[in-house]
């Protein structure tokens, strides 16, 4: 993958999927279970942390194998860190929007309300790609261990 399309992908496709799903669902109304959904996502974004604090360990675990130091000489070692930061950046803020999602009755907010959920959703999918990409390129430093 192009090295700009791996870095934005998380936030480009984020967004285009809240804005398709606002632009689709905006005029019905928000899901009955809300709380259930944030409950849920307090949970996934605690194990997205989890992991992440994991993986953050294995990578200093296996800093003096030989694709740990071909990565720093690439320079591509800071930008699995930047990767990693980004998607335990997204997945605190995911823990802490839904935190108060289950404390905050977001139906009150009126008209406003479309906008909260959205900002929301954009942060779940965001979480969710960024934590992807995580993956995705630590499966291919395994691949390159064999």
């Amino acid at each position: 993958m192009p090295k700009n399309l791996e870095r934005w992908y998380p936030i480009i496709f984020g967004l285009a999927l809240t804005v398709l799903y606002c632009s689709f669902f905006r005029s019905k109304p928000l899901p009955s279970s809300l709380k259930d959904i944030f409950g849920a996502a307090t949970t996934l974004s605690s194990i997205t942390i989890g992991f992440l604090g994991a993986a953050i360990s294995i990578l200093f675990a296996i800093s003096s194998t030989n694709v740990v130091k071909q990565m720093k000489n690439a320079n591509n070692y800071t930008v699995l860190i930047n990767y990693l930061m980004d998607a335990f950046n997204w997945s605190f803020l995911l823990l802490s929007l839904s935190l108060l999602g289950l404390f905050v009755e977001i139906k009150t907010f009126g008209s406003w309300q479309w906008l909260a959920f959205g900002i929301w959703l954009f942060t779940l999918l965001t979480c969710g790609l960024s934590s992807y990409r995580v993956i995705r390129v630590f499966a291919a430093i395994l691949r390159a261990t064999n």
